[in-house]
């Protein structure tokens, strides 16, 4: 029997292929790269010997199906989950605030969180709370073609709201700009966060580089369960055969005979890699199109520890969200001793205006804006590492939102995945791996259907 191929590495790719082969089902999973993990993976910085990610990838316990994906490869206790979910920022007036969500039945739990904190004025905490109302009696109708900026109008947010709230969290999540993220795709993630139970929107911090967490044990499952990967494959096309995809093409001319094909590659290369009908009807040709917006992060050491908390957002400054990986866990065990010090990394979320600023610069930015929160210690750095991900995520505007392509296409056996795809979701891990897992399940049936 033929595999199921899967073209793309990242996570989308990764998790058709865990779930496929758990069920016993051959694959081959082709990527055009040296090494798995798409924009999730890690590295060591040579100066210091630390092992960072590309890029920080936060999660929430809510993230179903990343949960489960974990479970499966047996990484799930490498995340450390907060017994509670409580967010902490810096208000340039206010200083530090917490927002805590209280062990309570929903949506007593944000009731109660959005009481206590002290992030807000009494004024302000009555709009959070005509917030959370229209949260639940959300219908997606009612946003359709709305922006994150124009729902918080309409549900009588005030700047103050937005700025120390809404924007951090949404930027976060989206990637974008309130002013031309997508609405839809927003609330139902802060459903997901929020109205899924007391625990849902608990962070989910990784105590390991994400390819600890994420790729070598996916690709070590893979492996047991009889699947087969390969680096270094530069598939250039598909050929279809009657109704269905019969092979792929690689770049130095080898064929692959196939069962059923993943996509699951960046919206920008998916077209390309279509069957030649489909290439030609101009199917999926909007997807070239679909705008991508970047990130930026930045790695501080310094010689002491200068941030108590573990994670941080950061109000009305540039930098939107700060971690203290000497805090966080995989910096802490006896092996790395002699590197005791401070190890901050800082976000750039939606970095258009950043992406192209020269390491030195990025640099004095995060600097300044540290120094405002931490004092003096906090803008001397011994040494920084810059990551500029051009093409972080794609852009979730109202625009995009409705012409992102579902997982099937009209020949049978050919799936497109990733996160950029009709997941429902933003950019997220969540929606990545949902998208791989749907298009594995339609690809089962075919496998199951056969036989």
């Amino acid at each position: 029997m033929n595999p199921v191929v899967i073209v793309g590495g990242g996570l989308s790719g990764l998790a058709a292929a865990v779930h496929l082969s758990s069920r016993r089902i051959p694959i081959l999973l082709l990527e055009q790269r040296k090494f798995l993990g798409g924009r999730a993976y890690s590295f060591v910085d040579d100066s210091t010997g630390t092992v960072i990610d590309n890029g920080q990838h936060v999660l929430i316990a809510g993230y179903a199906r990343t949960m489960e994906f974990l479970g499966t490869i047996g990484t799930r206790d490498r995340l450390r989950v907060q017994s509670a979910p409580e967010f902490v920022f810096h208000h340039p007036r206010r200083g530090f605030c917490s927002f805590r969500l209280p062990l309570l039945p929903t949506p007593l739990h944000l009731l109660g969180g959005i009481i206590t904190t002290d992030l807000f004025s009494p004024a302000d905490k009555l709009r959070l709370l005509r917030a959370g109302r229209a949260l639940r009696a959300f219908r997606p109708e009612a946003a359709g073609g709305m922006t994150v900026d124009a729902w918080l109008d309409s549900v009588g947010q005030s700047a103050e709201t937005k700025r120390s709230f809404w924007e951090p969290l949404a930027v976060a999540i989206m990637n974008e700009r309130i002013a031309v993220a997508s609405a839809l795709v927003f609330i139902r993630a802060i459903r997901t966060a929020f109205l899924s139970g007391a625990r849902g929107a608990a962070l989910a911090i990784p105590t390991v580089g994400l390819s600890d967490l994420y790729v070598e044990p996916a690709r070590a499952f893979i492996e047991r369960q009889g699947g087969v990967l390969r680096c270094g494959a530069d598939v250039t096309g598909s050929v279809v055969d009657g109704e269905n995809v019969a092979c792929v093409l690689l770049k130095e001319g080898e064929m692959i005979p196939c069962s059923a094909l993943i996509l699951a590659v960046p919206s920008y290369r998916a077209a390309s890699l279509l069957p030649a009908a489909l290439r030609e009807s101009g199917y999926m040709a909007t997807a070239a199109t679909i705008p991508l917006s970047p990130i930026v992060s930045v790695h501080l050491w310094f010689e002491k520890d200068v941030m108590p908390q573990e994670t941080l957002g950061v109000i009305g400054r540039r930098v939107q969200w700060v971690f203290n990986r000497r805090t966080i866990g995989h910096e802490n065990g006896p092996e790395n001793e002699k590197r005791r010090g401070g190890h901050i990394s800082a976000v750039i979320s939606a970095a258009h205006a950043f992406v192209e600023m020269g390491n030195d610069e990025l640099t004095r930015i995060v600097l300044e804006d540290l120094e405002s929160i931490y004092g003096p210690n906090a803008g001397r750095a011994k040494h920084a590492v810059v990551i500029r991900e051009k093409r972080a995520t794609f852009s979730c505007t109202p625009e995009v939102e409705r012409i992102r392509p579902r997982c099937v296409t009209s020949v049978p056996n050919l799936f497109i995945a990733g996160d950029w795809t009709d997941t429902g979701y933003p950019a997220t891990i969540e929606g990545a791996i949902t998208s791989g897992e749907r298009c594995a399940g339609r690809a089962m049936a075919l496998s199951e259907g056969a036989k």
